[in-house]
């Protein structure tokens, strides 16, 4: 198959193997390079393109298994079974919704959720291709933030869904920043819940006026290719929000046994 080409694995992004030829698949299967319906080589073949041994062609094929991209059945060539994860996406945000036995807890798992991906951004934003265009994006979600500082102080309703919407595009733009499709369709499905996740990250001018200098921090740090500070930055940022969380859900039983 001519689609599929000659290429040492090690020249492939991935940790492992297995994870670096399920990557490369995945990309010829999502721009549709390769189709629905359309038969893999045998795995000996692909072991012999990759450089690899069957059993990480095995695995690779486990990987894309289990998003929906592809059928395997034993003694038959894997078939490419649909060109997108929307069913994986679909089943994965299922999961982490059902996980939440209550809001609190759902809210806890989603910062849970929000500290992996963008800690995961900040600790590669170096290697991103694109991070010029991110910073200014972050630079000038950072600005708008404070131009609401005045409205806020004013106790304007307006100004504060201001602050928080754009507070929201802020994330967004760091979680995008991985160039990770799947994280991507996650964090869109998820974004109405991530976004009312930040209603609990400041309640008063003072802490308005903090959260943007935290995230004018971020956008400087990464900016200076500061990772470390960007890493920490980001988890102060996302462990202020989880304390948050934990003190409203105890404030709630407390009146809920009063």
């Amino acid at each position: 198959m001519d689609t599929i080409e000659r290429i040492p694995q090690q020249t492939l992004p991935g940790r492992t193997k297995s994870a670096r030829i399920a990557n490369y698949l995945e990309e010829l299967i999502l721009s549709k390079q390769l189709s629905a319906g359309e038969l893999l080589p045998s795995q000996q073949e692909l072991a012999e393109k990759f450089d690899a041994s069957s059993r990480s062609i095995r695995e690779a094929f486990k990987q894309l298994e289990a998003k929906g991209l592809l059928s395997v059945s034993q003694g038959r060539r894997a078939c490419v079974k649909c060109n997108n994860l929307d069913q994986f996406v679909e089943s994965l945000t299922d999961s982490i919704i059902r996980s939440g036995s209550s809001d609190a807890k759902l809210m806890l798992d989603l910062v849970q959720v929000r500290t992996s991906v963008e800690v995961s951004a900040a600790r590669d934003f170096s290697r991103n291709p694109r991070r010029k265009e991110v910073v200014r994006e972050l630079r000038s979600l950072s600005d708008m933030m404070g131009k609401t500082l005045v409205g806020i102080e004013a106790h304007e309703q307006r100004a504060i869904d201001e602050f928080r919407r754009t507070e929201g595009d802020f994330h967004k733009v760091l979680v995008r920043s991985n160039d990770n499709i799947i994280l991507d369709a996650i964090y869109e499905n998820l974004s109405p819940l991530l976004d009312e996740s930040l209603s609990f990250s400041a309640i008063n001018f003072e802490e308005y006026e903090k959260k943007v200098r935290e995230y004018q921090y971020i956008a400087e740090a990464l900016h200076n290719g500061q990772t470390d500070l960007a890493v920490a930055l980001v988890l102060v940022n996302l462990t202020n929000l989880k304390k948050r969380i934990e003190e409203y859900a105890e404030r709630r039983n407390k009146f809920a046994f009063a």
